[in-house]
């Protein structure tokens, strides 16, 4: 139990840092507030679990899952774009890179963690596939904030 929680942390921390690492390569002049990427990672291994593992779920809590998913994320980003190109809000503008970025990492991690989910992980090409991906955008990004960022 206490190696799932190490684990979980991790894993979270990590997702976390690719969507600020996004945010900085994408909208490096705007402000990131929060959890986003974290938490729109989580988010996409929920929706990735509820894909992978739909034909094992009775179809309706199944269906349900998914038009929660869809309303929860479709509401937040639908804000996040309102207010940054529609609202004239005062103030600092935030960054919604995160999301997409968390989003997308958290999918790529849950397809590879439940589509395998009682099989050996590490013999699987998927998830070598995924930490390589994860590790050249993390080079990538580190190079380019160092080096590259019109940020100064």
């Amino acid at each position: 139990m206490a190696e799932c929680i190490i684990v979980g942390r991790c894993t979270f921390g990590e997702l976390l840092r690719t969507g600020s690492l996004a945010s900085s390569i994408f909208d490096p002049h705007l402000a990131l507030v929060g959890a986003s990427g974290g938490v729109y990672a989580l988010i996409g291994g929920y929706f990735m679990n509820v894909i992978v593992n739909f034909k094992d779920m009775v179809p309706l809590f199944g269906i349900f899952r998914i038009i929660s998913i869809v309303l929860i994320v479709g509401t937040d980003v639908g804000f996040a774009l309102y207010r940054r190109y529609i609202s004239k809000v005062a103030g600092p503008q935030v960054s919604f890179v995160a999301h997409f970025a968390g989003g997308l990492a958290g999918m790529t991690i849950g397809y590879t963690v439940f589509s395998c989910f009682d099989k050996n992980l590490i013999k699987d090409p998927r998830f070598w596939i995924c930490i390589a991906a994860y590790v050249a955008f993390l080079v990538f990004a580190v190079f380019f904030n160092i080096f590259l960022s019109p940020v100064s």
